[in-house]
Formats: C-alpha cells, sequence, structure tokens
C-alpha cells in the first residue's frame, strides 16, 4: 500500500515538472515571437523613415534649383532657408531643415587643396597666402570665442600630411599615442566636423561645443558666404571689428543682401579695417539638410551634404545618419 502512496506521489511531481517545463517553453517562445514581431516592426518602421529623408533630399534639391534660376546670389531670406514645422506622414512626422555650409569657417581650407603647402617648396605663393590667411581667421575665431588660438596648429598636424609637430603648440603622433586610450593622426582633411574632438584640445566637451556653430569640414576649399555667415565667423575676418560693426552687418544683409563681395567690404566703413576679400563670397555651393523622420517608435536622424553648381544642377555628395 505505501509503494502504491509513493508511487502516485512521484506521478503527480512528474506531472508538475512536466507542466512548469511546458509553461517555461510556452513563455520563451511566446516572448520570442513578441521581441521577433517589435523587432520586425522597428526594422520596417526605419526603412519608412529613412525613405522619408531621401524623400526630403529630393524635395531639398528641388527648392535649390529653383533658387538657382531666381537668383545668383544666397541669403537667409530666401526659401531654402525657412524652417518649415514638422510635417505629418503616415505613421509618425518628418521635419528638416537646410543650413549653408558657407556660413561656417571650414577647417580643411586650413590645407591648400587638401595637401600640406608646406611640404612643398614650389607652392604657389598665392595658395601660400591663401592658407595663412584662413589660419589668421581661424585664430582670431578661437580667440574671440575665449578658446586657446594655439589650438589651430593642433587642426593644422591632424590634417596635413606629415608627423612634423607644428611650433610650439601642434599634436602629431608623439602626443596621441601617449593617451590613455591612444591613437594615431589622421594626416586627412576631416571627413566630418565630429572629428574634431579627437584633435588637442577640443577634446574638452565644452570647447567643442563652443566652436560647433561656427566651423564645419567638408573636402573642397570653400569661401564663406558674407551674406549668411554667423556672427563669429564675420567677426573672425578682421583684427577690430566692434559690436556695433557687427550689427551694422547683420542690419544691412538683413534688409538688402549684398550682390557682391565689394559691396560688404564697403559696408559701414568696413573697407577701413583691412578686410581681404580672398575666400568670401556672396552665393553658395554647399549645403547641409539635417533631417528628423519619426515613425512609432524610430526615430531616424540623417545629414546630406547637397551640392549645387553654378548652372544649378544639385549632387548629393555625403550622408550620414545619427552625426554631422
Amino acid at each position: 500500500m505505501t509503494g502504491i502512496i509513493q508511487q502516485r506521489g512521484v506521478a503527480i511531481i512528474t506531472a508538475l515538472l512536466i507542466v512548469a517545463i511546458a509553461t517555461t517553453i510556452s513563455i520563451s517562445i511566446s516572448t520570442r515571437l513578441q521581441l521577433d514581431v517589435r523587432r520586425t516592426g522597428n526594422v520596417i518602421a526605419g526603412d519608412q523613415a529613412y525613405l522619408y529623408t531621401l524623400a526630403a533630399e529630393n524635395w531639398s534639391q528641388r527648392i535649390l534649383q529653383q533658387d538657382r534660376k531666381d537668383s545668383e546670389i544666397d541669403h537667409l531670406g530666401e526659401d531654402w532657408a525657412i524652417e518649415l514645422p514638422p510635417l505629418p506622414v503616415e505613421g509618425g512626422y518628418i521635419q528638416g531643415r537646410l543650413t549653408d555650409l558657407q556660413s561656417c569657417f571650414n577647417v580643411n581650407t586650413l590645407l591648400d587643396d587638401g595637401t600640406d603647402t608646406n611640404a612643398d617648396n614650389n607652392a604657389d605663393n598665392n595658395a601660400v597666402t591663401g592658407t595663412k590667411l584662413a589660419r589668421t581667421r581661424l585664430e582670431r575665431l578661437l580667440t574671440n570665442l575665449k578658446i586657446d588660438k594655439s589650438y589651430a596648429e593642433a587642426i593644422i598636424d591632424w590634417i596635413d600630411s606629415d608627423l612634423q609637430t607644428t611650433i610650439p603648440d601642434g599634436a602629431e603622433d608623439v602626443y596621441y599615442m601617449n593617451l590613455d586610450q591612444p591613437y594615431r593622426t589622421a594626416n586627412t582633411p576631416l571627413q566630418s566636423i565630429s572629428e574634431l574632438r579627437l584633435i588637442k584640445g577640443f577634446e574638452d566637451p565644452l570647447v567643442y561645443a563652443t566652436v560647433l556653430p561656427h566651423v564645419c569640414a567638408f573636402g573642397v576649399n570653400t569661401p564663406i558666404n558674407v551674406n549668411t555667415a554667423t556672427i563669429e565667423v564675420l567677426r573672425s575676418l578682421a583684427d577690430g571689428l566692434t559690436d556695433s560693426d557687427i550689427e551694422k552687418i547683420i542690419q544691412q544683409r538683413s534688409e538688402t543682401a549684398f550682390n557682391k563681395v565689394s559691396e560688404f567690404i564697403s559696408s559701414s566703413n568696413l573697407d577701413k579695417q583691412s578686410i581681404s576679400t580672398e575666400g568670401l563670397s556672396v552665393d553658395t555651393e554647399y549645403f547641409m539638410l539635417q533631417t528628423e523622420s519619426t515613425i512609432g517608435q524610430v526615430r531616424v536622424l540623417t545629414y546630406s551634404i547637397i551640392h549645387r553648381d553654378i548652372d544649378g544642377n544639385t549632387t548629393v555628395v555625403a550622408r550620414s545618419q545619427g552625426v554631422i
């Protein structure tokens, strides 16, 4: 009789174990199924959001093409510069903003055509002069932002083609390889302005955040558009520019954009400030499109660099997600 009771106890325990195992397996399958469904939904939403960003690129290119037909100069009063509110789309919304990449200082202009002019003894004198002018303007920009102007030397060492340190405050492999997390200098022009955070001095988040609105980086040497340049970039064009001078420039260009660089120089007696016309323009070839597309729980942030030639033809020359 005792043996029968024991067998019944074993059977009950076995049945309970089977039920527990089956329940665990069922929950695991259900959980995995839910994750797969969610993952698939996110993938579909992500693809949809990305396609909307491509549509925004096409739309922006049409605006820029029409703008070139309407005007030969570029300024902040044109349609491309107007930031639209978020537009509803199926499943979410999309918003975008076009900015002038020539309103900021292109750090790659520190080297002529992306090469180290100091390494070539036969370099054209005008190219060398232009490089020196770019360095002077960057140093002036850093000083006005209360940032050590010697950081410009570190940028030069990062993008030039040699491993010789710019005296006295440059930084090449010897500096970076002795960091806690060592790495080497790029020795090529910056491909993205976010790369600036790797360079000596700009590892400081505050320094980087301070200079970021006024600098950019892309692969060709481009002039600064005086119709769209930021206040600090305008201030960096010459020594002695006062707040009053900058206010007059901003006021004048907001009322009537400059049609020629000479108009900018002669405005508000700026010709007395010895501003060089080199590296300045009143039109733009390169624009940045920042697009944010949100579908459901998925958010896609895309940065696209759009080139527009003198005939108005546009091309997306670079695209990145999540970072400039």
